[in-house]
């Protein structure tokens, strides 16, 4: 799956409400703090983005926060468990699939083609 990797600023409330977003949403992601990160400072200078935040998701990049567009690069959605509630990752496009959750071990079908 997909590696997710946010370039962002601990002041910048765009940042603040993106990583917000991820952690609701269940999409796991790297924060990159580029004022506190040397490193960070330098992989972000090397992508010429011109702010924050910036996500790198595969080889996509995107600049700014936009939910739709960061939804559509992802190579699997997240799902909530019918009997406990607890969330997975689901790949996308792979037609109807069967899948069994590692909390409670309940399975179940998903269409995967949505």
């Amino acid at each position: 799956m997909k590696k997710v990797i946010v370039y962002t600023t601990s002041t910048c409330p765009h940042c603040i409400n993106a990583k917000k977003f991820l952690k609701q949403e269940g999409i796991s992601f790297e924060d990159r703090d580029v004022n506190t990160n040397p490193i960070a400072r330098d992989e972000y200078a090397k992508l010429n983005a011109r702010g924050v935040p910036t996500f790198v998701i595969g080889d996509e990049v995107i600049e700014g926060f936009n939910e739709q567009k960061i939804k559509s690069l992802l190579d699997y959605f997240v799902i909530s468990c019918p009997s406990c509630k607890a969330r997975m990752r689901v790949p996308k496009n792979k037609g109807q699939i069967k899948v069994s959750c590692k909390k409670c071990e309940t399975q179940f079908m998903v269409n995967t083609n949505k």
